[in-house]
C-alpha cells in the first residue's frame, strides 16, 4: 500500500492596505508557504486595515495583524480583536516574519481540503412573473442555497450590513430576504469594533428594504429559539406579517437542510 507523507504547505492570503508591505512580505516568505488569492481557502490571512478582512472573517482561522507601519491601516496598535488574532509591530515583523509563522503552523489545524459549494450555472430562462430579489446572508452555503432554490428570478446577495445598505440605496428590490445576525460592520464602529461579532442587522435591513420600496420583506434566521433569545422573540412575531411603508414584512424561522436555509419557501410564506 503505497501512504502519500506529503505535506501541503500553509496557504497564506496577503490582504494588505499598504500594498507594497504585501509584496515585500511575499517577497521575505518564499517558499515555506503557498500564497492564494482567497481568504475562504487560506490556512492564515495577514491583513493590516480590519475593513480588508471583515466581510470574509472566519473565527476557525489564524490571521496576523500588522500594526503602526506608514501607510496601513493601523498606526496605534489595535484593541477588541478576537483570540486567533495574532498582532505584530511592523518594525519586529520583518525581522522575525519566519519564526512568527512557525509558531502560527504549530496552531493549524491540519485541514484536508476545503469545502467548496459549487453553484452550477442555470440554463433556465427567467420566469415570466420574475422578481428581483435581495438575499443578505454571511454563510456561503446560505448564499449557494439561494441561487439554486430561486432560479429564474433575478438575484442579487450580499453578505453584510454596509454592502446590503449601499445596494438596498443604489437599486430597487421586490423582495428583500435576510438573515437576523450579521458580522459587525467597522463603519457603524470605528476604533471600537469587534471582528467578528454578530449583531442584528437583519432588523434595520428590514426597515430599510421597506422605505426604499420593496414590497416584500423577510428576515429569515436559522437559529432555534432554544439557542438565541432574539430568534426566541420570532415565536411571536412569526405567527403574522407587519406592514412598514406600505410593504408586507414577515419575521421567519428558516427550513433548513444541509444544503442551507430553504429560501423558496420564505418567498412563499410572504407571498402568502
Amino acid at each position: 500500500m503505497n501512504t502519500d507523507t506529503t505535506i501541503n504547505p500553509m496557504r497564506v492570503h496577503v490582504a494588505m492596505q499598504a500594498e507594497i508591505l504585501g509584496r515585500t512580505i511575499k517577497q521575505i516568505i518564499g517558499e515555506p508557504v503557498k500564497f492564494i488569492d482567497t481568504a475562504s481557502e487560506a490556512d492564515l490571512i495577514i491583513f493590516d486595515s480590519v475593513r480588508k478582512i471583515e466581510k470574509d472573517f472566519d473565527k476557525k482561522k489564524s490571521y496576523l495583524c500588522i500594526w503602526g507601519v506608514g501607510g496601513s491601516g493601523y498606526i496605534t496598535k489595535p484593541a477588541n480583536l478576537p483570540e486567533n488574532v495574532t498582532v505584530v509591530h511592523g518594525a519586529d515583523l520583518l525581522t522575525n516574519l519566519l519564526t512568527l509563522l512557525s509558531d502560527l503552523n504549530k496552531k493549524l489545524t491540519p485541514i484536508a481540503e476545503v469545502e467548496k459549494v459549487i453553484v452550477e450555472e442555470s440554463s433556465s430562462e427567467l420566469l415570466p412573473d420574475a422578481l428581483r430579489i435581495l438575499v443578505i446572508d454571511d454563510t456561503v452555503k446560505h448564499i449557494a442555497s439561494a441561487k439554486k432554490g430561486l432560479i429564474g428570478h433575478r438575484l442579487t446577495t450580499a453578505t453584510g450590513y454596509q454592502e446590503a445598505m449601499e445596494l438596498l440605496g443604489n437599486e430597487k428590490f421586490d423582495v428583500v430576504l435576510t438573515d437576523l445576525h450579521l458580522p459587525m460592520s467597522s463603519k457603524t464602529m470605528g476604533d471600537k469594533f469587534k471582528l467578528g461579532e454578530l449583531v442584528p442587522y437583519g432588523i434595520l435591513l428590514m426597515i430599510e428594504a421597506a422605505r426604499q420600496g420593496a414590497k416584500k420583506v423577510a428576515v429569515v434566521t436559522d437559529l432555534s429559539h432554544h439557542d438565541d433569545p432574539f430568534s426566541a422573540a420570532f415565536d411571536h412575531y412569526s405567527r403574522f406579517s407587519i406592514s412598514i411603508e406600505g410593504a408586507k414584512v414577515r419575521m421567519l424561522h428558516a427550513r433548513v437542510s444541509d444544503e442551507g436555509k430553504d429560501w423558496a419557501e420564505a418567498l412563499q410564506r410572504i407571498a402568502e
